[in-house]
């Protein structure tokens, strides 16, 4: 009876610590998937100050020749270049996330 008793008891306990264990495992693979999604830092913010700034600077007078003035002057910039920045931007700001939500890109 008391081995019974005990093999309930020890069989309860370690069913509790494996479970214990897994959610602990789940728990830090989770924190190191989302401190991954969080590496970037301030580049969002500086990307979003870089795209916005021509637009905003255009309905400011003081801006508004010099703004024009930088709009002639990148359309002399290599096609490839440019291409080149806005995929760097698009990585930066996390085009992969947008695919991943929409199922269009397999997680691994």
């Amino acid at each position: 009876m008391i081995n019974l008793l005990l093999s309930m008891v020890t069989g309860t306990f370690k069913s509790w610590f494996d479970n214990k264990q897994e959610t602990d495992k789940l728990k830090s693979i989770a924190r190191i998937e989302n401190s991954k999604s969080h590496l970037s830092g301030y580049s969002d913010e500086f990307l979003i100050i870089v795209w916005s700034y021509p637009f905003i600077s255009m309905f400011i007078p003081a801006t508004q020749q010099s703004t024009a003035l930088a709009f002639e002057k990148l359309a002399l910039l290599p096609e490839w270049y440019v291409g080149g920045y806005i995929s760097i931007t698009f990585a930066v700001f996390g085009i992969d996330k947008i695919f991943r939500y929409k199922g269009l890109k397999k997680n691994g």
